[in-house]
Order: structure tokens, then sequence, then C-alpha cells
């Protein structure tokens, strides 16, 4: 780990530049990359852009952790580590779970070590441990352990805790980000609702950040180069980066499941589809008071397959549309 006196004021250049060495962490990856190309080549075929996200996201964590963000993020500037965190409690499994890892080993598998890999996979354990909810409380869990505890005061002192850190930003990640896409469960408005928790938990982290009065990580703030920011405006600086950064990404991430689901032909996407119809039929019916034909308009609202297509149901939607001008106007 680099000590602060050693680094060099941070530039643009030196952003993209600097590289450390981690020999433990290299082989880790190439092993990683090793195996899914051999898993790729044994499937034959197989999607290119799976295989080049795979390897992206592989390349996002070597960034991540051998790259400035690591150098710099572990050697005293709080807002250079929350960059990291992002890159790889966020980007890296993102990317990681757009290569389908797992339906890639149980493609190119088979015979009894296939039949074990699906026995794992459908087990209870494998259930709780890849259920959404287990994923969003990791994913919160990490993100409030590591930030709003003397954790990371414990983590500059001792390099063990640095790489647990690591471990834990990417094995939360995955587990968070992978129900949301790269099984056919849960349905898509649970994705998007699992996503803005998310979100609404990043919010949180860089707001109890940026309110800091004093230097919160009194072991973080003595490794702290003079030549950067002072202590507590670079603990600000890495909650603007939480902030903005973490729900910036997590905005991004729920317009790319949404188009997902409106590019999804599957009955579990028409499912959540028709369940979301059904529900603003039932909140205009509540409010349908004119009368069309002798029939409440609610009832047209109920009754209509689609309230869009539907002359009676528009009807009461614009009297709905009227009466809350009516309301504003007072």
């Amino acid at each position: 780990m680099p000590m602060h006196d050693a680094l060099a004021p941070l530039t643009w250049a030196r952003a993209f530049t600097t590289w450390r060495f981690a020999p433990v962490t290299t082989a880790l990856l190439i092993a990683a990359l090793l195996l899914y190309l051999a898993g790729v080549l044994a499937v034959r075929r197989w999607s290119p852009a799976r295989t080049a996200s795979f390897v992206a996201g592989l390349g996002v964590v070597a960034a991540a952790i051998m790259g400035s963000p690591g150098v710099y993020g572990d050697g005293g500037l709080f807002w250079v580590h929350m960059i990291q965190h992002l890159m790889l409690i966020m980007i890296a499994p993102w990317l990681l779970c757009h290569g389908h890892p797992v339906t890639l080993l149980l493609r190119a598998t088979g015979g009894t070590t296939h039949a074990r890999v699906q026995a794992i996979r459908r087990s209870p354990a494998a259930a709780v441990v890849f259920s959404p909810i287990t994923g969003l409380a990791l994913y919160m869990a990490v993100l409030f352990g590591v930030h709003l505890s003397s954790f990371m005061d414990a983590m500059m002192r001792s390099p063990a805790l640095m790489v647990l850190e690591h471990v834990l930003y990417i094995g939360a990640g995955y587990l968070y980000f992978a129900p949301i896409l790269t099984t056919d469960s849960p349905a898509y408005p649970i994705r998007l609702f699992g996503l803005f928790m998310g979100m609404s938990a990043d919010t949180i982290v860089g707001i109890v950040l940026l309110q800091a009065t004093r230097p919160p990580f009194p072991a973080y703030a003595r490794m702290h180069p003079e030549w950067g920011p002072g202590p507590l405006a670079d603990i600000h600086g890495g909650g603007a980066v939480m902030w903005i950064g973490g729900d910036g990404l997590m905005f991004v991430m729920m317009l790319i499941v949404a188009a997902m689901w409106v590019l999804d032909r599957s009955p579990q996407a028409a499912r959540a589809g028709i369940f979301l119809e059904a529900a603003r039929q039932s909140a205009l019916a509540g409010t349908g008071h004119a009368v069309t034909d002798g029939e409440p308009a609610r009832e047209h609202l109920r009754a209509s397959a689609d309230v869009d297509a539907d002359e009676a149901a528009l009807d009461a939607y614009n009297a709905l549309l009227a009466r809350m001008n009516e309301r504003q106007e007072r």
C-alpha cells in the first residue's frame, strides 16, 4: 500500500497512467478470464456481447484496485476512494452480471458436473442467497457498514481489511444486480423498486458524509496528502461522489431496466404490464363520476381492456383532469 508521502499530486495524466502491480489480484483476474473463455470455447455459440461485458467487468476491477483509484484512494484521498467504491460495487458487478457467468457454466458443463451445478443453483440456500431481498440487504449493509462506522479507520491500518473491503464491494454488488439482470424473476416493477432502494441508500450515505462537521476517519485523515484538499473537504467530496455519482449511475441502470421491460415480449413482462394497467384503471375508477349511456364511468374504467382506446374511459379520465384543474384554480 503506497504511503501518502510517496504520492505525487494527482493530475489527469496520472489518473490514467498510474498503476501498481498486485500479484494476487492479477492472478485471480487472469484465472477468472481464462475460465470464462474456456467456457465460451466449450459452448461455441455464445453472445460476443456477453463475453465483452464480462471482460470489461474484469478490466474495471483491475483499474479500480491497481490503477489510480486504488493507488490514490488507498493512499489517503477519500473522494478518490469513493470513485473506487462505485467502480467495484456498481460498474464492475453490472458488467459481470451481463456476462451471465452462471448461465455459461451450466451450458459448458455436462453429465455429473452439470447436475451438481444445477442442484446447487436450485437449492433452498441458493434461492436465499440470490434473492432480491438478500442482494439489497447486503448492498445496503456493506454501504452503511463501511462508510458510517469505524470500519474505514480499521481498514487503513490493516491491508487484510482493505482486501476484504474490495471483496465485499464486488460480492455485494454482484448479488444485488444478479437477480435484476440475469433471471426471469422478480417482475420488472420489483426490479425497478430494488434499484430505487439502492439509490436511496447511496443518497443517505452521501448526505451523511456531506453533513460531517469533522473528519469521521482519523486514520484516513492522518494519511491525507498535504497537496490534496483539506481532510474535511475531502470527506465532503467523497459524499458528493457517492450521492451524485451513485444516484446518477443507478438512474442510468433504472433506465436500462425500463428499456428491457419495454422491449421484453415474454409472458412475465406482459403480466407485469397488465398488473400496472389494472392498478391504473382501479385508481381512475375511484375518481370517475360521469355517467355514459346510463352506466357510471367508473364501471367503464374497471371493465375496459384498454383505458387509452376506450372512449368512456377517456371521458372519465378527462373529467378527473377537469376536477383537478378546478381545485387548483380555487
